[in-house]
């Protein structure tokens, strides 16, 4: 799991156009100013991009606020 928590780091990052390293494995919309309602959709397309349209239809993406919350979705979903 390890290298698909680093490779939605990086695309949460490029989402919300931070410097690479920013973003750390609890960080979310509470401690990201940067990742308001915006930056929460440019999330998503990403992740979508990124995963095949595989995101799309996963209704639960849409209030995932946290790189937590988003990789146990993935997992949960068999994404990641």
């Amino acid at each position: 799991m390890g290298n698909c928590q680093t490779t939605v780091i990086e695309i949460i990052e490029k989402a919300l156009l931070l410097e690479p390293g920013i973003l750390k494995e609890d960080s979310g919309s509470e401690n990201t100013e940067e990742w308001d309602s915006l930056g929460q959709l440019s999330i998503l397309v990403d992740l979508d991009k990124h995963f095949e349209g595989k995101i799309s239809s996963i209704s639960e993406m849409a209030e995932a606020n946290s790189v937590p919350k988003i990789l146990t979705i993935l997992k949960e979903n068999s994404i990641c």
